[in-house]
């Protein structure tokens, strides 16, 4: 008995063609069920609490109602980064500038109806085993970083003076 035939059939019963289509189907079916049924590779990893502090210099009045606390911050450049936390505190100081005097030297003097803001934000993060601080796991924050931030109502330019892991309660 021969395998294939003159007709093409595989041992004279079923045609070849048909064999091919089925392993295909059999083939469709196994990568769909591994595909679902594929055990999750990815790691669930625990965030920690991130408090740090940005310096906000100069600030026209205006912008001591358009910064609250309970704001959420934001880095205008990664907008789909989602939130970088939430601000807890606000300490508010006069402004200031250097000015050059008569004498050609220069002294920082008082800034009229300018302030300078101390914000401490809270966010969730990541640290990782170099130290660096990952806000929403992707975003690197590291201190003296002056970058343009913006909540809801505004756009500044900030400065992270401080930033550090928040310690657990309890």
């Amino acid at each position: 008995m021969k395998i294939i035939d003159r007709n093409g059939r595989l041992f004279g019963k079923i045609s070849i063609i048909d064999v091919i289509v089925i392993l295909a189907v059999l083939v469709v079916v196994l990568a769909v069920y591994v595909k679902t049924h594929k055990p999750q590779t990815g790691s669930n990893v625990d965030t920690t609490t991130i408090v740090y502090q940005m310096e906000v210099d100069n600030m026209p009045e205006y912008m001591l109602q358009a910064i609250q606390k309970g704001d959420q911050i934001y880095d205008k450049e990664r907008s789909t980064g989602g939130s970088l936390g939430t601000i807890t505190d606000i300490q508010v100081s006069d402004g200031t500038y250097e000015a050059k005097l008569s004498d050609g030297t220069y002294e920082v003097v008082p800034a009229e109806n300018r302030y300078n803001l101390l914000l401490t934000i809270q966010g969730e993060g990541l640290i990782d085993e170099n130290g660096n601080y990952l806000l929403n796991r992707v975003y690197n924050l590291g201190v003296n970083s002056s970058r343009e931030f913006n909540n809801k109502y505004g756009l500044f330019l900030g400065r992270i003076v401080s930033i550090e892991a928040a310690q657990p309660q309890g």
